[in-house]
């Protein structure tokens, strides 16, 4: 199971990304109670859409068992709640991989030795896996630099990727 974040849902919904990451993913993705909270209470298409994923079940909504982890998570590490419980799930699950585009979720990953992938990432292994074409990656791209909170070095340094379809395998833990 692959556990997913708000920032990461919702930038994949945004950029109309998120159907092609459920059916690329091999494995189901989940999200806590707080994270379906975040991701859907507002009346926007992108909340709509991950709304009707989490009720068709191609998205899969679970609760954290452990309350206090996700307490003492967001206070060692500075993560809001949804990130919190997205890493306090992926633990309780025996999950190996979260999907995150907040850089506290990946630093508290990299100490708790999670692998994470970005939306980022995840563009770039639908190039690998030729489910997008470039071009169309290039304009995916352009809207994940308007919705996301990226620097241009960021951005910029994505756009070289896509260029020379570096192998997204070595992007884990290099997304940012």
């Amino acid at each position: 199971m692959l556990f997913v974040d708000a920032s990461t849902l919702i930038l994949a919904a945004k950029t109309e990304l998120l159907d092609m990451f459920i059916e690329a993913s091999h494995e189901p993705l989940a999200v806590s109670v707080e994270v379906e909270k975040e991701a859907t209470c507002k009346n926007t298409f992108d909340a709509l859409l991950i709304r009707q994923r989490i009720d068709e079940k191609k998205i899969l909504a679970k609760k954290v068992k452990d309350s206090g982890l996700v307490k003492k998570m967001a206070l060692d590490f500075n993560l809001h709640k949804g990130e919190a419980e997205t890493i306090v799930l992926c633990m309780e699950n025996g999950g190996k991989a979260i999907a995150t585009d907040d850089y506290s979720a990946m630093k508290a990953c990299a100490v708790l030795g999670i692998s994470y992938i970005t939306i980022l990432g995840v563009l770039l292994r639908l190039c690998e896996q030729k489910k997008l074409s470039k071009a169309e990656a290039k304009l995916k791209l352009e809207d994940l630099a308007r919705y996301g909170r990226y620097s241009r070095e960021i951005i910029g340094d994505f756009a070289q990727r896509l260029e020379g379809w570096k192998n997204a395998k070595s992007l884990e833990h290099e997304d940012r």
